[in-house]
């Protein structure tokens, strides 16, 4: 079930006692950063549990400035 981000409603809270797994799903150069600290928070109070991240719209080209070498062709 996708709910609204958990910074705007406590309904995601309220579902969430339901759900098997949370996913907090960001974009890559969109989501800002310091948002994650929020739902790591909500982890560590136990109000989310079994918590997982998606990045998604990663751009392999500029994955090696991380130093991954993603997509990199030998």
């Amino acid at each position: 079930m996708d709910t609204a981000p958990t910074l705007l409603v406590e309904d995601t809270l309220l579902i969430s006692k339901k759900a098997d797994i949370t996913l907090y799903v960001m974009r890559a150069g969109l989501t800002d950063k310091r948002l994650l600290s929020f739902s790591k928070e909500l982890h560590h109070k136990n109000k989310l549990t079994n918590m997982a991240y998606v990045l998604n719209d990663v751009n392999p080209k500029n994955s090696e400035q991380y130093g991954y070498g993603y997509g990199k062709k030998s």
